[in-house]
């Protein structure tokens, strides 16, 4: 009997690897089909990164050094290429998503074959992961650090803390607002502690893990002291993004509208020479917002209502195919086109001036352009499923106890998971901000396909397998 199950475990075993070996492959793959076949862009945030860049190998020193956060400027200050850069980058996603695929193989077995094959189909993450982009490291780095945050609380262990507090210390280095997350973390798991077995022997560990974000964020504020006399932990743009999210509606009452000119346009109207992402220009449109909201308070309500729509509606980018500089435009005339129609998501700015123009007709002539759209809004309305599916397992794993994981995985990723909604939907949104917590989700519409199926199949819910 002994040897016969010793045997059934090692083909097991050697199953779970062909899989995982096949899952990684898949998303190598489609890594490198999401860097042939999209179009990446160079400027935006990644000029200033450029910049800061520079300064930091001895250049001139840019107008702003307190945005965007210094991880990405130090990568790219070292490595020798871009090229580099986009392999380490690739490298990264790959491993962090197939480790996440191979865990939740062996968490919900019966569920193996859809978790590989959105994994391998993860477009929003592999086109982010070849985006010369601070996200792209930073997503990785964040979910290394919560599956070595599973090991820590499921097994007590300090060490596997202590490492999950470097990993999501190093991620919040490239984006700040990972900064909050640790603590969210502990306040979501100590709360559900007090009425669910969350399968988590302590809590300490989480402490150990707070405690080394919390350090790992020391030397950018000093940092930021320095350059611009006070201390903080995240970057000086909060302002920016808080004043442009209230355009988000675009019948605000404020006659905002929601792109970064309307933030640039606020200081100069003022008469400020100061850049509106420096910590002056910060200062400035987190007083002016506030005044813009007691004037008219039930516009808050608006532009919130609009960004959950937004994130609902849209959620995840799924790249940008790689026409010519012609077909480029016109898709970019068409999609906004589109969004006007919907009322989601709309650079009001964009719209206008292609209309002034009178690019619209030549746009809908271009049939490579048109493609592209279909593509795009094909595969936004499939993003909108694995949301809605992603949340409903969320709810599943929180009320139905039949649901409920056998290690702390499905919590401490439905809790982030959620932090990242809430502060898409709260501050700002972009279709691309929620592309690096994709792989999040995945989990929660395994359990929701499972759930399901249970539900139609069998009386009793379903119960995911404790892990090997």
């Amino acid at each position: 009997m002994s040897s016969s199950s010793d045997a059934a475990r090692r083909s097991d075993a050697a199953r779970r690897s062909v899989a995982d070996f096949a899952t990684i492959a898949g998303i190598c793959g489609m890594t490198v089909l999401a860097a042939l076949l999209f179009r990446h862009s160079r400027l935006g945030v990644f000029a200033f990164v450029v910049d800061i860049a520079t300064w930091l190998r001895g250049g001139p020193m840019p107008e702003v050094v307190t945005w965007p956060a210094w991880g990405y400027a130090w990568v790219v200050a070292w490595l020798p290429s871009f090229g580099w850069i986009i392999a380490l980058q690739a490298a990264l996603g790959a491993l962090a998503l197939g480790m996440l695929a191979s865990r939740m193989r062996k968490l919900i077995p019966a569920q193996g074959t859809l978790i590989a094959v959105l994994c391998v189909f993860a477009l929003p993450w592999h086109d982010l992961e070849v985006t010369l982009y601070p996200s792209a490291p930073a997503a990785s780095l964040a979910l290394l650090a919560l599956l070595s945050l599973e090991r820590a609380l499921a097994k007590g262990s300090f060490r596997w803390a202590l490492a999950a507090g470097i990993l999501i210390g190093l991620a919040q280095n490239f984006r700040t607002e990972n900064v909050l997350l640790p603590a969210f973390l502990g306040v979501v798991l100590y709360v559900l502690s007090r009425f669910v077995n969350l399968q988590i022997p302590t809590l300490k560990p989480m402490w150990l893990f707070i405690a080394t974000a919390l350090l790992m964020q020391m030397p950018w504020a000093q940092f930021y002291h320095e350059h611009a006399g006070r201390y903080s932990l995240t970057e000086s743009n909060f302002g920016h993004v808080v004043y442009v999210s209230l355009g988000s509606n675009l019948h605000n009452p404020w006659g905002i509208e929601a792109n970064d000119q309307a933030a640039y346009k606020a200081v100069k109207d003022a008469g400020h020479s100061f850049s509106s992402l420096s910590e002056e220009g910060n200062k400035f449109l987190l007083r002016l917002a506030a005044e813009k909201v007691k004037e008219h308070p039930s516009g808050l309500v608006g532009r919130t209502l609009q960004q959950f729509r937004n994130t609902l509606l849209a959620p995840f980018n799924w790249g940008e195919p790689g026409l010519g500089p012609a077909g480029t435009l016109h898709l970019d005339v068409l999609r906004q086109e589109l969004k006007s129609r919907l009322g989601v998501g709309v650079n009001v700015l964009k719209l206008r001036d292609f209309r002034n123009r009178g690019l619209i007709e030549p746009a809908e002539k271009d049939p490579a352009a048109i493609l592209a759209l279909i593509y795009q809004t094909v595969m936004t309305g499939i993003g909108s499923l694995v949301l809605a599916f992603g949340i409903m397992g969320i709810i599943l794993v929180l009320l139905r106890p039949e649901v409920r994981p056998a290690t702390p995985l499905l919590w401490i990723l439905g809790a982030t998971a959620t932090y990242k909604l809430l502060q898409n939907a709260l501050l700002f949104y972009q279709i691309n901000y929620l592309n690096g917590v994709f792989p999040l989700f995945i989990p929660f519409v395994a359990v929701s396909m499972t759930f399901i199926r249970n539900t139609l199949h069998r009386p009793e819910g379903p119960k995911l397998a404790a892990p090997p």
